[in-house]
């Protein structure tokens, strides 16, 4: 315990040595819910702490509220040991008020999990992290599912956010009147839109996904921003421009969306080296420019002779000839690197292979008579439904619903762990899972049949299967005579099938 306690302190005073105010007096703040630290909430932390302080909040479940004033360092224990087995949520009390308020400069945010109720609340917009008129601030590592809004700058500078995940919300990350301000390698699903700069100048997005939102990336009267590297995916418009002009889109993957790009009122803005494999690639109402001087951008429903050999088809690419849209210098083959015809198969799931990390193909044997399995991999789920059904409970550490369920999960498991697999998933440590089975309420159960055209199959309460999780989820916590006739019924139907 001394030893790790000794590697945190270093850890810390490196970060400190980084960081652009610092003080020789400063110091290291515990914060522990269990009353393991020097204080048990984050924000008497904050009120004791001084400019150049660190606090370092240990695992566990904070309910509250938070305004930071001063220039600190606010990291959970989980972002400096790197496990993400005991995390750090951040859940709040007053739904007018965002979980982390920020209203001083140099404020650093790391490794917290802040979680938000139903989005979409009629009264109020619940909101992760607000940070207003404020300069070299970080956030970092953050996950913040079911908030309404999940990062916001108004009126902020040189700011930096990175390696966050926001889900599961309506907006993910909104800069408004906000400049000079870096956003990498983000990951941004499931909200209506996920990335949003209004009225904003010469900010840079580079390295972020923007999945499954109803807008990707949304500019709205904003100059100047560039947009690099970016993974535009499965969205209604991939990225849509408003008014906005002289901004730079270059490099970016914008794959399977309704809309690849879609601007108007907008003007001046260029385009090129990026990658178009969409239902519509383009639309373009304003007077834009789609090529540099030596290159143009990569359509996948574009094809023509290249009789010199330099990498561009002869023939141009008309993007809307009545505006004179026009891409002079499209290209022959992709500029990726890696070609992965499952992601860009429309047929595909795409969303499997965007989130499947590189684990083994084969899974060890998960059906076992009073075993509940934690599961973090659709894989592992597919090679459990190789053995028969599988029961999926999706919830989280901070649900006290879903902590009521755990002695349902143990008795189903003790009854039926022979012939199903009953698995348990913790969505705010896989907020992938979250995302891809669209969990809005949690807990929230289902019983999986098999695979059918790359789309799951589900029993329903009815004894009915459909590949409709909708009609066969189970939200909420029920008695365990609810669960058992689903899985009676799973167990027949796999009987049946057998047989027949």
């Amino acid at each position: 315990m001394k030893e790790e306690l000794a590697q945190f302190i270093l850890i810390i005073f490196l970060l400190m040595l980084g960081t652009a105010v610092t003080q020789a007096d400063a110091v290291v703040i515990t914060v522990g819910s269990n009353g393991e630290g020097n204080y048990s909430s984050i924000q008497e932390a904050v009120n004791n702490a001084q400019n150049g302080d660190t606090i370092l909040v240990n695992a566990g479940v904070y309910r509250e509220n938070i305004k930071v004033d001063k220039e600190l360092i606010i990291i959970s224990h989980s972002a400096l040991s790197g496990s993400q087995n005991n995390c750090t949520y951040v859940i709040g009390v007053v739904p007018d008020n965002a979980v982390f308020s920020i209203n001083s400069g140099n404020v650093t945010v790391d490794g917290f999990h802040i979680v938000g109720g139903p989005s979409g609340t009629e009264m109020s917009e619940e909101v992760g992290f607000y940070l207003e008129s404020v300069r070299n601030c970080s956030l970092s590592n953050n996950t913040l599912v079911l908030n309404d809004l999940g990062i916001v700058l108004n009126n902020s500078q040189g700011n930096y956010l990175k390696g966050n995940l926001i889900s599961l919300g309506n907006k993910g990350i909104t800069l408004d009147n906000s400049n000079e301000n870096i956003l990498s390698n983000n990951l941004v699903v499931k909200n209506n839109q996920g990335i949003s700069l209004g009225n904003s100048i010469n900010n840079t997005l580079v390295n972020n996904t923007a999945g499954s939102n109803e807008i990707g990336i949304f500019l709205r009267m904003s100059q100047g921003n560039k947009l690099a590297y970016n993974l535009i995916l499965k969205n209604e418009y991939g990225i849509r421009g408003q008014k906005a002009e002289s901004n730079l889109l270059t490099s970016n993957n914008v794959y399977l969306n309704g809309i690849g790009v879609y601007l108007s009122g907008s003007s001046n803005n260029s385009l090129y080296e990026n990658e178009f494999i969409n239902r519509l690639n383009a639309v373009d109402e304003g007077n834009n420019i789609w090529n540099s001087s030596s290159t143009g951008n990569f359509w996948d429903n574009h094809t023509g002779a290249d009789a010199d050999g330099n990498g561009i088809i002869d023939a141009q690419y008309f993007i809307n000839r009545t505006a004179g849209a026009t891409d002079y210098m499209p290209l022959v083959n992709r500029l990726s690197s890696s070609n992965n015809s499952e992601t860009l198969s429309a047929n595909g799931n795409d969303l499997l292979t965007l989130f499947n990390k590189k684990y083994p193909v084969k899974f060890p044997s998960t059906r076992e008579k009073g075993v509940v399995v934690e599961t973090t991999e659709l894989e592992q789920i597919n090679t459990s439904l190789e053995e028969g059904p599988v029961f999926l409970r999706l919830g989280a550490e901070w649900c006290g619903a879903c902590q009521s369920m755990k002695p349902i999960l143990d008795e189903l498991a003790a009854e039926y762990g022979e012939n199903a697999t009953i698995m348990s998933v913790n969505i705010n440590q896989n907020v992938q899972l979250a995302t891809y089975f669209e969990v809005g309420y949690i807990p929230d159960s289902s019983v999986i049949m098999g695979i059918e055209n790359g789309k799951y199959v589900y029993m329903q309460q009815d004894g009915n299967v459909t590949t409709d999780r909708i009609r066969a989820r189970i939200v909420g916590l029920e008695d365990k005579e609810v669960f058992e006739k689903v899985l009676e019924h799973a167990l027949a139907y796999e009987v049946k099938g057998k047989s027949g």
